[in-house]
C-alpha cells in the first residue's frame, strides 16, 4: 500500500484522483502510481474566481488591505493556492491538457459557473472532451463565499 498526501485542497486532490484512475487504467503498478502522484502534484494549480474578498478577510486568509482594495475597485479577484497560501492573480495560462482538469462552484446554483464555461469555450474547445465540474464543499465555500469559480489543473512544466 502506498500513501500520497495531496498537498492540496479537494479540487486538486480530486484531479490526482482522476490521474490516479487513468494510469490504472494504462496499466501502471500500484508504486509507478504512487512515483507519478508525487511528482504531478508538484504542477497542480487551484485558480478561484470570487465576487468579493469579504468572507477571506473574515477568515484571516487575505489580508485587510487587499480586501479594502477590492471594495473600492469594485473588481472580481483571481486568486491562486500555492503551497497552502491564497495570492491574487492575474491570467492563469500553461494548462496541461494531457492530465485531469476539474472545476467547481459555490453557491446553489451552477448558473455563473455555466456562463463561465460557456464565455471561455475558447480555452476547452478542442482541448478536452468534456468540461467536468462539481460543487466546492463547504468548508473552502464559506472563505469563498456564493458564486465563485474554482479552476484546478495541472501546469505545463
Amino acid at each position: 500500500m502506498y500513501v500520497v498526501d495531496g498537498a492540496s485542497a479537494a479540487m486538486g486532490i480530486g484531479t490526482l484522483v482522476e490521474l490516479a484512475l487513468r494510469l490504472l487504467d494504462a496499466g501502471a503498478s500500484t508504486e509507478e502510481i504512487a512515483r507519478a502522484l508525487e511528482e504531478e502534484k508538484k504542477k497542480i494549480v487551484i485558480v478561484a474566481l470570487v465576487d468579493t474578498l469579504k468572507y477571506l478577510k473574515r477568515g484571516g486568509r487575505v489580508s485587510k488591505t487587499a480586501a479594502f482594495a477590492d471594495g473600492v475597485l469594485n473588481i472580481k479577484p483571481v486568486l491562486s493556492v500555492t503551497d497552502g497560501e491564497i495570492h491574487l492573480r492575474g491570467k492563469e495560462r500553461g494548462i496541461d491538457f494531457s492530465k485531469p482538469v476539474l472545476l467547481g462552484y459555490s453557491g446553489l446554483s451552477d448558473a455563473l459557473l455555466l456562463k463561465y464555461i460557456e464565455g471561455s469555450r475558447h480555452i476547452w474547445e478542442g482541448n478536452l472532451k468534456e468540461v467536468r465540474y462539481t460543487t466546492v464543499g463547504s468548508v473552502i465555500g464559506t472563505h469563498l463565499g456564493s458564486g465563485a469559480i474554482v479552476v484546478a489543473f495541472f501546469k505545463n512544466k
